[in-house]
């Protein structure tokens, strides 16, 4: 076996892997290369003598599968949407990805921009303008009530997805005070009752949540999951964040309640026409703070899912089910 890895990788774990087989490794975010053509990344897989695939990008479907023989496939996503996991499965080929590699950093974000919606942005920008040396005190006392926020303790966080990330916001917010209300249908009772939050139906979200924030996977049931009647059951001047996908909110709807001011603020990580561009209209919005998609961009995500992959490449080695598999049916072929 021989590991081809065009994912970011981190060094202490190539070094783990390596003690396994022998490792190729070209990050694609240095060579600017994603495989989408199965010929070219196939002829690569053959120039390096390499059965084990670790990518995080590039294209692994039945064409290539046709072209190369593959022994494990790593993928350094939370959803492995680039690999084909029913053909893998058919062949005998073990997917290994990783879930909630980026849980810790989304979560981060989200905290911070429920701590920067309390005006903070708006008065550093003050700080740095051009203004009078020392202001008359009309204007100054309009600054002060312009940029005046809340405080975490004592609100209520309304979180709409209670997985991964939105149980590591939960226990964030915890810290500060605040109470916590949640609404998942997927999420057993008990880890709701572990982290004392008070499960709630998505209504009860809406109308209790002073800041809310949105922590919902990216599939066809979330479309338009927060719409127009959805966004009238919020309070008056209560916060919006979405660190999860714009997909999920109607932008029509939000647009309306941010300029209306029936919300205070919004902080979006997402966008509904991206990347991110400074004439979007929800960029132009005075009371939004808008960053290009960013929630999960921390180095240690790298040591995250190298580690993640690893583990299950030594578990499925050893004849054991990997903690993090995408594909379970290919077990019938061990």
């Amino acid at each position: 076996m021989k590991a081809f890895i065009t994912a970011p990788f981190d060094p202490d774990q190539l070094k783990r892997l390596q003690k396994i087989m022998p490792v190729h490794h070209e990050d694609w975010r240095e060579t600017k290369n994603i495989f989408f053509d199965a010929a070219t990344f196939a002829q690569r897989l053959r120039e390096e003598s390499c059965d084990v695939v670790i990518a995080e990008a590039d294209e692994i479907r039945k064409d290539l599968f046709d072209l190369v023989e593959l022994r494990m496939i790593g993928a350094c996503r939370g959803t492995p949407v680039n690999v084909d996991l029913d053909e893998a499965a058919s062949r005998g080929i073990p997917v290994f990805h990783t879930p909630a590699r980026n849980a810790e950093a989304v979560a981060d974000m989200t905290l911070c921009f429920m701590l920067v919606l309390r005006h903070i942005y708006p008065a550093i920008e003050w700080v740095k303008s051009e203004r009078p040396a020392v202001p008359d005190a009309n204007e100054f006392i309009t600054m002060y009530d312009a940029m005046t926020g809340i405080e975490l303790h004592g609100r209520t966080v309304g979180l709409i997805g209670f997985g991964a990330i939105g149980q590591r916001v939960a226990r964030r917010v915890a810290a500060f005070g605040a109470r916590v209300v949640a609404h998942d249908p997927h999420t057993p009772e008990e880890v709701f009752q572990d982290l004392d939050v008070v499960r709630h139906s998505l209504e009860g979200v809406l109308a209790e949540a002073d800041v809310l924030s949105l922590h919902v996977a990216d599939v066809p049931a979330t479309k338009d999951l927060v719409g127009p009647r959805e966004i009238a059951m919020m309070k008056q001047g209560a916060y919006f964040i979405n660190t999860a996908r714009a997909a999920a909110v109607n932008a029509d709807a939000l647009y309306e309640a941010l300029s209306s001011g029936h919300l205070a603020a919004a902080a979006l990580d997402v966008l509904w026409d991206e990347p991110a561009r400074a004439d979007d209209r929800f960029v132009q919005l005075p009371n939004v703070i808008a960053t290009p998609h960013i929630g999960g961009a921390s180095r240690d995500v790298i040591k995250h899912q190298s580690a993640m992959i690893v583990d299950g490449i030594e578990a499925w080695l050893r004849g054991d089910r990997p903690a993090h598999l995408a594909n379970p049916e290919v077990l019938a072929h061990r």
